[in-house]
């Protein structure tokens, strides 16, 4: 049986060398290559030499006291344990430091970028869109380049806190859950070693989200002024006309601002929106089966016969004043009811909101047929196939009746 060199004493009273009067560094072996070294300063240190394919190694164990005789035995076996199964010790540490310098290194602009790549095709393009702005906007000036490691929540409350000064109560709360989603992300790639996200409490630092009704106006003398308005708006030509047909059609603002030609047919008075422009589930956006079919009324295919020579070889109906191959921006819209003094009464949403109030109130149409109008789908696809075949005569009895409606509040005829 080997008896191992060391001992606990020998090692607490070992010193440097002493040659010819200089102090040299004392190697003191402890068998299979462990060394305890006392350095001619008086350090004392644990290495291990070994050779590895030819090449000759020595892999630093620690200080002494901080790693005794019996720790730097128990990583000495370690690493010849390591050595024996084809794994260079020294080269596997140090691939171990280069990866922990690469994650400390890791900026949250890095991440927060690789993020948005692993979103696309899960999120919506549009939630992308404005993920990207809010990080360009808000979060890269201040914390871009900077390590995720570095960062304290206290940075995400006071990047929050500067979105709600500026009056976006509902951005900041949205800032602080997409931060969440970039941290949850980089815990899988051990980029951060805890979600300071977890640690915020969004209802004792933020102000609380609006809470209040879509604005909208409901009263027939007042919905006939604004229409008046609009009529009379000196703007841009496609916000104006845009703005006129919002009402008729009752659609989200993304769907009549990425319109095009091709999706209407004058012949059968149609306008047939593809899903990719509807509020749905992405993986629904592109089946046609979830397109939603609308009739036209003699006031909207007014609207629209007027604009068609102005905009027959744009890509979009209502195209940016700017630029004709870009789509009109929902700011533009509401921007422009701002101009006509309407900016605190109702927003391009509201319309449908308008719509959807009075037609219900009305107590003349089922509330099945207002919600297939607004595109609020069935999820039972059998269901959704019965209403599609058995809806159309009634969204379309209900639209001449709303189209109706407007043109008469419009005119004076409450």
């Amino acid at each position: 049986m080997t008896t191992s060199k060391l001992t606990d004493k020998t090692v607490k009273n070992a010193k440097p060398k002493e040659v010819n009067g200089v102090l040299k560094d004392n190697y003191l072996p402890d068998g299979g290559g462990l060394y305890f070294i006392v350095t001619a300063k008086g350090g004392k240190l644990w290495r291990y030499h070994f050779s590895f394919q030819g090449k000759k190694y020595r892999l630093p164990l620690g200080k002494y006291p901080t790693i005794s005789l019996k720790e730097a035995r128990k990583l000495h076996k370690e690493a010849q344990t390591k050595k024996a199964k084809g794994i260079n010790p020294i080269e596997e540490r140090r691939a171990k430091k280069q990866q922990r310098k690469k994650e400390e290194r890791s900026t949250f602009k890095e991440v927060a970028e690789d993020f948005l790549k692993k979103q696309i095709g899960v999120l919506a393009e549009s939630t992308l869109k404005r993920h990207k702005r809010t990080l360009e906007k808000d979060f890269y000036p201040i914390i871009g380049n900077r390590s995720m490691i570095e960062i304290e929540k206290g940075d995400l409350v006071r990047i929050a806190k500067k979105i709600q000064d500026r009056g976006s109560l509902e951005m900041g709360h949205r800032s602080i859950n997409l931060a969440n989603q970039i941290w949850r992300y980089a815990l899988q790639f051990d980029k951060v070693k805890h979600n300071i996200i977890a640690d915020i409490s969004k209802k004792d630092v933020l102000k609380p989200k609006e809470t209040k009704e879509t604005k909208t106006i409901l009263e027939p003398q007042k919905i006939g002024e604004l229409l008046r308005a609009i009529d009379s708006y000196k703007g841009d030509y496609t916000t104006k006309a845009c703005l006129q047909l919002l009402p008729h059609v009752a659609l989200r603002s993304q769907s009549i601002r990425l319109a095009q030609w091709r999706e209407i047919d004058f012949d059968k008075n149609t306008w047939i929106i593809p899903s990719e422009h509807l509020k749905l589930p992405l993986k629904y956006k592109g089946l046609r089966e979830y397109d939603l079919k609308l009739h036209l009324t003699p006031q909207a295919l007014k609207i629209l016969k007027e604009i068609y020579p102005y905009t027959k070889e744009a890509k979009y109906i209502f195209h940016s004043p700017r630029n004709r191959s870009k789509p009109l921006s929902d700011q533009a819209l509401r921007q422009a009811l701002i101009r006509l003094g309407y900016g605190n009464e109702i927003k391009p949403h509201g319309f449908r909101a308008m719509f959807s109030t009075i037609a219900y109130e009305s107590g003349k149409f089922r509330g099945e047929v207002i919600e297939a109008i607004l595109a609020h789908k069935d999820p039972n696809k059998v269901r959704r196939a019965y209403n599609r075949a058995n809806y159309e005569e009634e969204k379309k009895e209900l639209l001449i009746w709303w189209s109706e409606f407007l043109e008469g509040v419009e005119n004076g005829n409450n």
